[in-house]
């Protein structure tokens, strides 16, 4: 029990050297993963290989991020999620206990457990079974309400939201809401127009400076969309 905790300490330690201009407090970080500044890893996470996780980022207490797995700059993930596999965007806030591109397991094999087709097989053969094989992708400024769970091959679009405990297993559009097991669309959250505008603005992906310009138009809260004209100047200034 010493040992494991001296192990731990020295873990720690060398993560926060690894990466300076970021918060730290978990010793399970992959010697391959990156994490950019100015990002908060809490105590209690796991990081594994290969993770790229983006700047100003915040993974909160016993979360898991799997190998290979993407969060762009601004993203936080809350506690006891688990993102197995996936690429998430920017500005993404997800909630707590969400599971993301877990493990399948074969549906038309003779049998679903993977003591027949995994990597311990019985049989001591190699596993012919890939049960990550269609990671997630997860679009920029996606809400994920508490317990939601998006499985593999799935496409959720910019801005759209989750309802809390919803199964995702299908395509979600930019800017819906969805919800219900298996989850379906309740709405869209503005008109096409609207929805076009922003999907070609891509905010998201513009320099902070020119996001800092933008404070006028978030400000307004519901009433953002009075700033419509707005938003379509910015579209032709930047070329978009």
């Amino acid at each position: 029990m010493i040992f494991t905790s001296l192990k731990d300490s020295l873990r720690l330690f060398r993560n926060k050297r690894r990466f300076p201009n970021r918060i730290i407090e978990s010793a399970s970080i992959d010697k391959t993963a990156n994490i950019n500044v100015n990002s908060v890893v809490k105590k209690g996470t796991s990081v594994f290989k290969d993770v790229m996780i983006g700047s100003n980022c915040l993974i909160s207490n016993n979360v898991l991020v799997g190998p290979s797995v993407k969060i762009g700059d601004y993203s936080y993930v809350n506690s006891e999620t688990k993102i197995f596999s996936g690429r998430i965007g920017k500005f993404c806030s997800i909630s707590y206990g969400c599971q993301i591109g877990m493990s399948e397991h074969p549906t038309n094999y003779m049998s679903t457990s993977p003591y027949i087709y995994g990597e311990n097989n019985i049989f001591n053969i190699p596993s012919y079974f890939d049960d990550i094989h269609s990671p997630p992708v997860i679009g920029n400024d996606v809400w994920i309400g508490v317990n939601a769970v998006i499985l593999q091959g799935v496409k959720i679009g910019d801005g759209a939201i989750i309802a809390a405990g919803a199964v995702v297993n299908k395509d979600v559009p930019s800017y819906s809401i969805v919800g219900g097991i298996p989850a379906n669309k309740i709405k869209d959250r503005y008109d096409e127009d609207t929805i076009e505008t922003l999907l070609n603005l891509k905010w998201w992906d513009l320099p902070q400076e020119e996001i800092l310009k933008l404070q006028n138009i978030f400000s307004k809260k519901e009433k953002w969309t009075l700033e419509f004209s707005s938003l379509k100047e910015i579209n032709n200034r930047i070329g978009k």
